[in-house]
């Protein structure tokens, strides 16, 4: 697992934040999934694959609802997605009749085959894909999608035509503003990822100013930016000092660069001078110290 998935479960597992996510998602945000409500489950359940089990990222049991609630967090498109949230879910349904059958003392013949009792419920599961990753997933959002055979047989097919999908919500696109916890902060920080100027304008708002630091350290880290990482955590500088230091940074390496590109500029044109001048290339080579591929380009020049 990697370290950017490891700071995600641990920020989206925070149940005012699980919460809301839920809120907005599911229930057109209102006030249904209550923190005070939720129960953190950590499940593994068996499978051939993975080292021999599948684990969610997180999943939480509204024990006011009696529903639970599966959250993944994806940083590139997963094409059997469908089949995964699917495998998932299933499986936290047999976990459910395992223990409910674990509980009952006496069971008659057809409790035992069923292995609950007529009177028994599950929990339903609802899971949300959270795709983090840039721009718009890739990949496939319903089982049927998977199944690649001729229209008419699908239609033919569609009343008993087994499928299962999910509910899938894109950073890049979702309306921040829906989001009154640091959640508004994190998305509108990832929307921003590719344009330099915007994040920049946006850390100078005051609530940038204020973020918690677990806030500002998964902004950092679904950034992809280790240098600022570094300023939060060696320096222990706040997001915002972090971020404006790191664009004093870049300004000064720029103009290094700048530097750098005159010198060369400057040391072909001594070179192609040399080469018009008829000197041989070795002695051009140890005068100005040019690599071999500078000394080609500057004779291709001179052609």
């Amino acid at each position: 697992m990697g370290y950017k998935d490891l700071t995600g479960k641990v920020f989206f597992a925070d149940k005012t934040r699980f919460a809301e996510l839920m809120n907005v998602m599911l229930y057109q945000g209102k006030d249904i999934v209550k923190p005070e409500n939720l129960v953190q489950m950590s499940r593994e359940y068996p499978s051939p694959l993975k080292n021999g089990e599948k684990r969610r990222d997180i999943l939480m049991k509204d024990i006011e609802q009696n529903i639970c609630y599966g959250l993944e967090l994806e940083t590139e498109s997963d094409y059997s997605m469908p089949e995964r949230v699917l495998v998932y879910d299933v499986c936290e349904w047999e976990t459910q009749i395992q223990e409910m059958s674990k509980r009952h003392e006496r069971m008659n013949y057809r409790d035992k085959k069923s292995r609950i009792r007529q009177r028994d419920f599950l929990l339903p599961v609802v899971t949300v894909v959270l795709y983090l990753g840039t721009g718009h997933w890739q990949g496939k959002r319903r089982l049927t999608e998977l199944f690649h055979i001729p229209e008419e047989i699908r239609e033919m097919l569609s009343p008993v035509l087994p499928d299962y999908g999910f509910l899938l919500t894109e950073a890049d696109y979702m309306d921040v503003d829906a989001y009154r916890t640091d959640l508004r902060e994190f998305f509108w920080a990832l929307q921003c990822r590719g344009d330099k100027h915007k994040m920049a304008m946006l850390m100078q708002k005051e609530c940038f100013r204020k973020l918690r630091e677990d806030t500002a350290w998964m902004i950092a880290v679904y950034l992809d930016k280790q240098r600022l990482m570094g300023k939060i955590e060696k320096e222990g500088l706040d997001m915002c000092q972090a971020l404006d230091e790191l664009l004093e940074d870049k300004k000064r390496e720029g103009k290094r660069e700048g530097k750098k590109a005159g010198r060369k500029e400057e040391r072909m044109l001594i070179i192609c001078s040399m080469l018009q001048e008829g000197l041989d290339r070795a002695l051009i080579s140890k005068i100005t110290g040019c690599s071999e591929e500078e000394l080609m380009m500057a004779v291709n020049n001179n052609i």
